[in-house]
C-alpha cells in the first residue's frame, strides 16, 4: 500500500472517530437528557426548612422518603399559597417552563382549567388502585364534565369554635339570636365572634359565602360573572354592618390579617372565633380543649335556610406541558399511600379522601375530628367557580370591608358596584 493511501485511510478513520465521539455527545433536538427523565419539579406553598412548620416538616420528610425509595429526583419550589394558582397559570400561557405537580385548592381548578393549565388525569391513574378508593369529597373538587384533572388529598371546612361556658344553650341558630346574645355577652366584655372578615377573597370564602347561599343568594352565575348585587347577598352585608357597629365582632377582624381575629380568641376577648378545621394548626392547643369538652365546634349559622359551611379540598395537579408526567404519578402514588396520607391529613387537620387513609388514622373516635367530618358531611359546600376568582373575590372583598366600616352605606349600590367593575375589567 502506497504511503499516499495509507496517510488518507488514517486520516478518514481519525474523522470518523471524531464525528462519533461528538455525536455521542449530543441528545437529539428535543430530546430528554437521561438524568431528567428522573427528575420532577414541584410547587408548593409549604417551607420545608421552617421548624415550626409542621405541614413543610411532613413534606420534606415525605420527598427525602421518595427520593430514597423511587430514585426520583425531587426539585422544589416554594411559592405563596396566594400566588400558585396565577404564577401557573402565566408559565403555561407564556410557553416557559412549567413544573410536573403543583398543589392546589379546589376553588382554584376551575380557572386553572379555563386557562388551559391542566392535564387530565383519568389516563394517567387508569392503572392506579387507589384511586378508585377516592371519596365524594374529591370527586366533586376535581372531576369536571366526567374528566379528573386534580386529585384532593383531604377535605377541609370552615369552623366555628365557642367557649361551652358562654353559651349555655347552644350557638344561636339565626341572626335574631345571634345579634341577642351579642347584648348579653358585651356586658361581660366578650365580642361574640371573632373571624376574618378584611380586603381577601378568604374573607368572603370563609365568613359571607355560606350566608349567603343560605339566605338564597349566589356570587357567580353559571359562566362565572358576578352574580351577587342581589337581595339576598345586601340583606347578608346588612346585617353584617349592624353586629358590626353594634360592638359584636372585634374591629381588627376587619382591618386586621388573617390571623389577627384568632389573637382576639386567644386572649380571652371573644367568647368565639369563626376560622377553620386548620385552625388549630395555629392556635396551640385548639383540638385538645375540644376533645376535652372545654370548646364546643359548630358549623354555619342558618340565614333563612340551612347552614352552610365553606369546603375546601388541598391537593395536586399536574399541569399542561409537565415534562415528567410518568414521575408526576410516582410522586402521587406515594402520597396516596394510606399510611402517608393519613399523616398528612392529621398534619393539615382535614379529613384525608381515601377510606384506607381515614382508618389509618385519629379520625374515629376523637371529638375533633368527628365534629369536622359530621359538619363537613352535612353543611359543606365548595365555592362557586368563576376564571377570574381571586380577582372578582378581591374586589368584593374591599367592597364589603367598606361597607363595614361606613355603615349608613347601602349594600345594594355598592355590591353593583363592585360587579360593574368586575365586568369592565374582565369580560369585555
Amino acid at each position: 500500500m502506497n504511503k499516499l493511501r495509507l496517510t488518507f485511510l488514517v486520516g478518514c478513520i481519525l474523522i470518523l472517530a471524531l464525528l462519533l465521539t461528538a455525536c455521542a455527545g449530543v441528545a437529539a433536538p428535543g430530546a430528554q437528557p437521561a438524568a431528567a427523565a428522573n427528575e420532577i419539579t414541584v410547587w408548593s406553598r409549604y417551607d420545608l426548612e421552617d421548624p415550626a412548620d409542621a405541614n413543610g416538616a411532613v413534606l420534606k420528610q415525605f420527598i427525602a422518603d421518595l427520593e430514597a425509595n423511587e430514585g426520583v429526583k425531587v426539585n422544589y419550589e416554594q411559592v405563596a399559597w396566594d400566588q400558585l394558582s396565577t404564577k401557573l397559570a402565566l408559565a403555561v400561557q407564556s410557553g416557559g417552563d412549567v413544573p410536573d405537580v403543583v398543589e392546589s385548592g379546589s376553588q382554584h381548578i376551575q380557572a386553572l382549567l379555563d386557562a388551559g393549565a391542566l392535564t387530565p388525569l383519568d389516563d394517567l391513574l387508569k392503572d392506579e388502585s387507589w384511586a378508585a378508593d377516592l371519596s365524594d369529597g374529591d370527586k366533586k373538587a376535581c372531576v369536571i364534565d366526567d374528566v379528573r384533572y386534580c386529585v384532593a388529598s383531604n377535605v377541609r371546612g370552615g369552623m366555628t369554635y365557642y367557649k361551652a361556658s358562654e353559651f349555655p344553650d347552644g350557638f344561636p341558630q339565626s341572626p335574631e339570636a345571634m345579634q341577642a346574645v351579642c347584648e348579653t355577652l358585651k356586658t361581660n366584655d366578650l365580642y361574640t365572634n371573632s373571624f376574618f372578615a378584611g380586603r381577601s377573597y378568604g374573607a368572603i370564602e370563609i365568613a359571607w359565602w355560606p350566608l349567603i347561599k343560605s339566605n338564597g343568594g349566589s356570587i357567580f352565575d353559571a359562566e362565572g360573572k358576578p352574580a351577587w348585587a342581589s337581595e339576598e347577598v345586601a340583606a347578608v352585608a346588612k346585617w353584617g354592618q349592624a353586629m358590626f357597629q353594634n360592638g359584636c365582632f372585634p374591629e381588627i377582624a376587619v382591618t386586621g390579617d388573617f390571623s389577627d381575629p384568632e389573637i382576639v380568641w386567644t386572649d380571652g376577648k371573644s367568647a368565639a372565633f369563626g376560622g377553620g378545621s386548620w385552625s388549630a394548626i395555629f392556635v396551640g392547643g385548639l383540638m385538645d380543649s375540644v376533645n376535652a369538652g372545654d370548646v364546643a365546634m359548630t358549623g354555619g349559622l342558618p340565614f333563612n335556610g340551612d347552614p352552610h359551611v365553606f369546603m375546601v379540598s388541598e391537593g395536586w395537579i399536574v399541569p399542561t406541558g409537565a415534562k415528567n408526567s410518568t414521575g408526576a404519578v410516582s410522586f402521587l402514588r406515594a402520597f396516596m399511600q394510606p399510611e402517608f396520607l393519613a399523616t398528612w391529613s392529621e398534619a393539615q387537620y382535614g379529613i384525608p379522601t381515601t377510606n384506607a387513609a381515614y382508618a389509618q388514622g385519629k379520625f374515629e373516635g376523637t371529638p375533633f375530628y368527628q365534629n369536622v367530618d359530621e359538619i363537613l358531611a352535612t353543611q359543606g359546600a365548595y365555592m362557586q367557580a368563576s376564571p377570574y376568582y381571586v380577582e372578582s373575590l378581591d374586589i368584593l372583598a374591599t367592597t364589603w370591608q367598606e361597607l363595614l366600616l361606613n355603615p349608613d352605606r347601602e349594600p345594594l349600590p355598592a355590591l353593583q358596584q363592585a360587579a360593574d367593575e368586575v365586568l369592565g375589567r374582565y369580560w369585555q
